[in-house]
């Protein structure tokens, strides 16, 4: 045994990988769930990949500054903008309340109006009864009128009389006629006219059941006056008689001329109130839907800059209200956008570390599997983390004497730590393993440079193998680990084979030394043997139960004579049968060769 010097496992491990990368390219087979090796990878440069993920954390760069230099195109209203949409609403509110209070008020106003026509029509007609009184006496007077129109109205009181009318019908241009009927006998309707301010030609009479009001008959109609038909409010009241025996009646016909004067004046004065309040009110929509669009305009803005790509922009909140709710809870969108950019980031460089130590890790296992006359193996890994920390491999220790290394091992940390700390202990334990047919003396010398580097809590537990292919004599040595099973087809049995010793890292030395401890096994055809790491037997199911050693031991000894691949496939399927729904929480390996011959 030839003396070493001690080398930094770091330049080590990447002296040997610089130049394994080099020299071959990297295979390797997608398996669900983990990796099976059985000759057959796909090839992918691990320089390649290096630069992948130099080119990747750049397209990350790249695309965040793509997204601000190709903006979206800008947003445009495709309809009515919302002010407008404001001022138009409350204009039409406005016109319709101005419109349905002009015709409730112009309504009233022809309503209110037209009593007061009728009230003081009334009163006129009331009045002009005692004057019609003396002119009906006058009128049948043998000695004035003698019930003879003609003779009546030229006589000197009749004339008088007359005068007296045409002032009060001059007085008042409501007034359009003042007329005195009178006849010979009782009748519905008096029509000989004893006096009169106008010369009317005929007049609508009265309407079949009309009722007085106050001794006054009111009614609507048209008079026509010197051939022209006019609109006109007539009063009646009788001078003689009562009911429909009437012998006289004063009569008051008042102009509905100057009613619908009075009432388009007035509806003009509304149109012209309702026209300068619709103009006040649109002039104050305007005002208030800029207070209100404003704001809304403002954030739009912001967000349009934002949604460019600006994740700094910030908008500022212009009121107290649900907009400026609104803009300060977009603030805090942006910011969490913001902060979940960063951590995208993060995650992608995260992920392209993860990918190079993942090829790192997959170009740390072996390229393909010994083959070995008379002997079967195979052997297959499942990580539970994108990069995991068991590692299994082969090489040859001493070609010429037929020696095969086999290892199996652990690695307490997962991910990138546990393949980093994986990656090491492999570059330091082949070459100590280099032309050393003792494995107890390999792991020392591998301990002693790994307790060194190791950070502290991790350790790695590893079984090592030196098998002589011609001899069938295996030499072990563990460092803490599981034990290996050996099925005998000879006695049926199994067996357990577990060298003393304590994990890689624990100790610089020492204690180390001291414990670790070497065993031959002698083979013989037909015989099993079967590495695994402890996420064999601590499977969980989703009750937290673990598959156990007994039952691990069970499955070997009742499928020990199935080829080593069926062997491997058979026993990962029953693991996935106790594990069911339940999350893989540890890295599975599986090394195993048969004695064929």
């Amino acid at each position: 045994m030839k003396s070493e010097e001690p080398v930094d496992p770091a330049e080590a491990m990447e002296k040997e990988l610089v130049e394994e990368a080099d020299e071959q390219a990297l295979e390797m087979e997608d398996v669900p769930g983990g990796r099976q090796d059985g000759g057959k990878r796909r090839t992918t440069s691990l320089k390649n990949r290096a630069g992948g993920r130099r080119s990747t954390g750049a397209g990350l760069d790249g695309g965040t500054s793509g997204s601000r230099s190709a903006p979206p195109p800008s947003s445009r209203i495709r309809g009515w903008p919302l002010a407008l949409k404001y001022v138009v609403l409350i204009s039409m509110l406005i016109i319709l309340v101005s419109v349905l209070f002009g015709l409730v008020v112009a309504s009233i106003f022809r309503t209110k109006l037209e009593s007061e026509i009728k009230s003081y029509g009334r009163l006129q007609t009331l009045a002009l009864r005692g004057l019609g009184d003396k002119i009906y006496r006058d009128f049948v007077d043998p000695n004035i009128g003698d019930s003879t129109t003609n003779k009546y109205q030229t006589h000197e009181e009749g004339r008088r009389m007359l005068e007296h009318l045409n002032r009060i019908a001059d007085a008042d241009p409501r007034i359009k006629l003042l007329v005195i009927f009178a006849a010979n006998s009782p009748g519905a309707n008096p029509n000989g006219m004893v006096l009169s301010t106008g010369n009317p030609d005929r007049w609508t009479p009265p309407p079949p059941g009309l009722q007085p009001e106050d001794d006054v008959l009111i009614w609507r109609g048209k008079c026509q006056d010197q051939g022209v038909f006019e609109e006109a409010l007539f009063f009646r009241t009788p001078i003689v008689g009562s009911g429909d025996r009437l012998t006289a009646t004063a009569n008051l016909v008042l102009s509905v001329r100057t009613l619908e004067q009075e009432a388009a004046s007035m509806r003009n004065k509304i149109m012209i109130f309702g026209l300068i309040f619709v103009g006040v009110g649109i002039g104050i929509s305007l005002l208030l839907a800029s207070l209100v669009t404003r704001p809304i305009e403002a954030l739009v803005r912001d967000m349009d800059i934002v949604s460019r790509g600006d994740l700094n922009h910030a908008t500022r909140p212009m009121t107290n209200d649900e907009i400026g709710l609104l803009a300060a809870t977009f603030n805090r969108m942006t910011a969490s956008l913001r902060e979940a950019q960063e951590k995208e980031r993060e995650v992608n460089r995260l992920n392209s570390e993860l990918n190079l130590a993942k090829e790192i890790h997959a170009k740390l296992m072996p390229d393909k599997l010994p083959n070995l006359p008379g002997y079967d193996i195979f052997t297959a890994y499942y990580c539970a983390k994108e990069v995991g920390g068991d590692y299994y491999d082969f090489f040859g220790v001493d070609v010429e004497k037929g020696l095969l290394g086999m290892v199996v091992a652990d690695v307490s940390g997962k991910g990138i730590p546990g393949s980093m700390v994986m990656g090491t202990t492999r570059t330091i334990l082949r070459m100590m393993a280099a032309g050393n047919p003792s494995p107890a003396d390999v792991l020392s010398k591998t301990n002693y440079h790994i307790a060194r580097d190791i950070k502290r809590g991790m350790f790695v537990t590893m079984m090592y193998v030196i098998l002589g292919v011609r001899t069938r004599e295996m030499a072990i040595a563990s460092a803490g680990h599981n034990p290996m099973v050996i099925w005998r087809q000879a006695t049926r049995t199994h067996e357990l084979v577990r060298p003393n010793g304590i994990a890689l890292g624990f100790d610089k030395g020492p204690i180390f030394d001291r414990t670790v401890r070497e065993q031959k096994v002698q083979l013989y055809k037909g015989d099993r043997v079967v590495l695994y790491t402890d996420g064999v037997v601590e499977s969980m199911n989703e009750q937290r139960e673990e598959w156990g050693d007994d039952t691990f031991y069970k499955f070997v000894c009742d499928h020990a004579e199935l080829p080593s691949k069926d062997f491997v496939r058979q026993l990962v399927q029953a693991l996935e049968r106790h594990k069911g729904n339940a999350e893989q929480h540890d890295d599975i390996t599986v090394t195993t060769f048969r004695i064929m011959s």
